[in-house]
């Protein structure tokens, strides 16, 4: 009976085994753009209808076995027409398949808002892009003044405001993250970008998302993100030279011009890329040498040096001098598997000037005491590991070690090295036979150890430390080909010295294509944002400017909320999408920057006011922006002539909506002097201006417009930016001006009653192209030389007319 058993059981795996048993044959070939023959990285072959299928490597390729059998191959790529092909498959097959790109619509392609390539249309929040030639034809040699061009974009004192969703902050706590290919570089003591430590020579595009960003890129994401991706060589090796020169105009305030020689900027790019086998190398250079707009120093005795150029001098109040130089390797260590590493190295010597002399004649001019000469060295090295699964999963590790050396001339430097970690897994499951379905999960770690005379609110020796740990989860999903649905989750944990806290935050969006080129979104998102080690310890003193440590200051959380619109055109063969947008956002524990007497001082010893006087970071309660936003971006030609258009118009209404709440009190005692408007600080006492609860160093009226036209060699451009009067600063400028002149008397309360009207600027450019290698061109910044300041006590550069020679091999 055994026996029987046994031979029935291997009889039935026999024919088991014989009806399932199939060949199976191998599947490989390329992908390629059909205009260029470039290949195509990411491009989804598969069998209809199963799950047999590949995702393309770096080198356009693909492999895969299937049985044999009749299918229909199907080849997808975000941007390009879908290929669908039968085939008969009864032995190898090697295939050369070339995919044409769409042209019927603009088809800009982001990866900011998912961490993975959407068409811009399809995304569920607010994006702008700028391209590269933008940051050429207006020799862009810092990343801010590129950005200060894009639709609800300010830049106030290096410092990135979208949307009015901060203020002015001594550039210490950044409410946008700022990114150079997803891994943050804001300083890690003090949370503030550098802008001249990116590489403009190396620009794949810049990502800006507006609104709450903190499931996918963390804390400082609490208003949105700048994400700069460089670029990889591709099969033509590419290397370019750029120099240029220019010169500052006198400034339209002669009283304030009380030098000689105007100030001048000259400088060099270079770069280079070039794939050698397996070895993805580039390498970028830039030196900048730049009086700055300001007036040469002044010593104790008022003299000054009125010397001839010299790129080695650093001796005006906004002059600096920046050497930098950037290195990213890539190996294809096997068809899957990139090792790669990037770095970068930056050296500068500059003088930046916190306030102006007086309104009148010292308008060019420092107040004393508030110029500092930093001496400054940045080095990032950024190694890291990708895996690019067949079946559309991809695994990547990307490390960073940032280390900052700030040697102010003040006594008052200050030195961190960063730790970065970050370990990423995403899924595309369509070969699971889910279609459009993409995860998106990662683990997070920072470390940050930082030193200094600035810190020592914290600890006694200017030691403190800080650790972030994070983990997050994103779900995407397209159902019927016209919604698009995103969710996500995020777990964050900081720690600075001995304080730890932690919270939860999520996001979810949904984007639906009404026809084929409308697109309506709507998005919902928290944020949160635990302080910086400067806005907790920072302690120094600019002249009459004190900076006040606070110890006890807490995190911030915000709610975001937005529902847009966008309408994709196309005239002819110029296309491209208007988008307009209405948003709110909603903060606790607020943190602003807030200017006031923290301490009482002596009524026998007055001038000690000096001492007691300042900015400090305070949670001031509750606060909302909302506003409406419109943008466009179009590119194409119309007849011969290509033209390329970006620009916006935002409206933002930031107010405190606990006005009353008093958030700081200064204890009078016996003897000592509170100035009566510091006592009890508020919304109200500390505002210059309160009407309609409107925040303070905010501009609720931003214009931005850039157009450039190309016709064969011969290319123009306009650039036009707007910015309305901010309406309300800190009162204590004012008032000590009238109560204290002998004290702080830079001309604030005047310069303020002269310009209430908002302020524009014009910049123009022409350029010429002698042949495919050599182009010269003009650039004329603020054409009508405007006088005009966006934070109060700094005045922005007049008229800068520079040319520039570029050589492309």
């Amino acid at each position: 009976m055994n026996l029987k058993s046994n031979l029935l059981t291997l009889g039935l795996m026999f024919l088991c085994a014989s009806f399932f048993a199939q060949d199976v044959i191998s599947v490989s070939g390329v992908v390629l753009n059909k205009k260029n023959n470039q290949p195509l990285y990411g491009a989804l072959v598969r069998f209809d209808q199963t799950s047999y299928g590949s995702n393309t490597n770096a080198d356009g390729g693909f492999n895969f076995s299937a049985p044999s059998g009749k299918y229909t191959l199907v080849v997808n790529l975000l941007s390009y027409n879908e290929i669908r092909k039968e085939i008969n498959l009864n032995g190898p097959i090697s295939l050369k398949i070339e995919l044409e790109e769409n042209t019927e619509d603009l088809n800009l392609v982001v990866v900011s808002a998912g961490r993975y390539e959407q068409n811009i249309g399809e995304v569920t929040v607010s994006m702008e892009v700028i391209q590269p030639k933008l940051l050429e034809d207006k020799n862009v040699v810092n990343i801010d003044e590129i950005l200060q061009q894009t639709p609800g974009v300010a830049i106030v004192d290096d410092e990135p405001q979208i949307r009015s969703g901060s203020g002015y902050s001594f550039g210490a706590g950044s409410r946008v993250q700022v990114l150079v290919d997803n891994i943050p570089i804001l300083s890690g003591d003090a949370g503030k970008p550098s802008w001249g430590f990116l590489p403009t020579e190396n620009v794949s595009q810049i990502e800006i998302i507006k609104g709450a960003s903190s499931v996918l890129y963390g804390s400082s994401a609490l208003s949105g993100v700048i994400n700069f991706r460089t670029a990889y060589p591709t099969a033509i090796p590419k290397t370019k030279l750029t120099v240029y020169h220019g010169m500052y105009s006198k400034p339209q305030s002669e009283e304030g011009f009380y030098w000689e020689r105007q100030g001048m900027k000259s400088g060099i790019n270079f770069s280079h890329s070039q794939k050698f086998g397996k070895l993805d190398f580039v390498f970028a250079s830039s030196m900048q040498y730049d009086d700055g707009h300001l007036g040469p120093i002044i010593d104790s005795l008022g003299q000054f040096e009125n010397s001839s150029y010299n790129p080695k001098n650093v001796n005006r109040y906004s002059a600096g001098n920046r050497a930098r130089f950037n290195l990213q390797l890539r190996y294809r260590a096997t068809e899957r598997l990139y090792l790669g590493v990037s770095s970068i190295y930056s050296a500068g010597n500059s003088l930046a000037t916190l306030l102006w002399n007086n309104s009148t004649t010292g308008l060019y001019s420092a107040y004393e005491g508030s110029a500092t000469r930093t001496i400054q060295q940045l080095y990032t090295v950024d190694p890291f590991i990708e895996y690019q699964g067949k079946r559309g999963a991809t695994h990547t590790l990307r490390t960073r070690w940032q280390s900052l050396d700030n040697n102010n001339d003040n006594n008052q430097g200050n030195f961190s090295d960063v730790l970065y970690g970050e370990y990423q897994v995403q899924k595309n499951w369509d070969l699971d036979r889910i279609k459009n379905f993409t995860t998106t999960a990662g683990l997070v770690g920072i470390q940050t150890d930082a030193r200094g005379e600035l810190f020592v609110g914290g600890n006694a020796d200017g030691h403190n430390t800080a650790k972030n740990y994070a983990a997050y989860v994103q779900l995407d999903k397209k159902l019927w080909d016209k919604l698009n649905l995103s969710g996500g989750l995020r777990y964050e944990q900081f720690q600075i010295n001995e304080e730890k806290q932690g919270k939860p935050v999520f996001r979810a969006g949904a984007n639906y294509k009404v026809s084929k080129a409308t697109y309506v979104r709507a998005s919902l998102g928290q944020g949160y944002r635990f302080p910086s080690i400067a806005e907790k310890f920072i302690v120094t003193g600019l002249g009459a400017i004190n900076i006040f440590a606070n110890p006890d200051l807490k995190p911030e959380t915000s709610n975001n909320v937005e529902i847009g619109v966008k309408q994709g055109f196309k005239i002819g063969e110029f296309k491209g999408f208007a988008d307009f947008a209405v948003f709110q956002q909603k903060f606790e524990n607020f943190i602003e920057f807030t200017f006031g007497q923290w301490t009482p001082v002596p009524f026998t010893n007055l001038e000690e006011l000096n001492n007691a006087i300042g900015f400090k970071s305070l949670n001031t309660g509750e606060a909302m922006v909302r506003g409406a936003e419109f943008s466009l971006l179009g590119t194409g030609k119309i007849g011969e002539t290509q033209i390329d258009i970006l620009g916006g118009y935002t409206y933002t209404k930031p107010v405190s909506t606990t006005p009353d709440y008093v958030y700081a009190v200064t204890q009078q005692q016996p003897g000592t002097l509170v100035i009566s408007e510091f006592a009890q600080a508020s919304y109200l006492s500390t505002s210059e201006n309160s009407s309609n609860n409107i925040l303070k160093y905010r501009l609720e009226h931003l214009v931005r417009l850039d157009c450039g036209l190309t016709r064969k060699n011969l290319t123009a451009g306009i650039s036009f930016r707007y910015n309305s009067h901010m309406q309300n600063i800190d009162n204590a400028f004012g008032k000590l001006e009238d109560q204290f002149p002998a004290i702080f008397n830079p001309g604030i309360n005047q310069w303020r009653a002269e310009h209430t009207t908002g302020d524009y600027v014009f910049d123009l450019r022409l350029g010429y192209k002698f042949s495919d290698k050599q182009r010269i061109a003009i650039m004329v910044n603020n054409v009508l030389n405007r006088e005009y300041a966006i934070r109060p006590l700094s005045i922005e550069e007049p008229r800068m007319t520079m040319i520039q020679y570029t050589l492309s091999l």
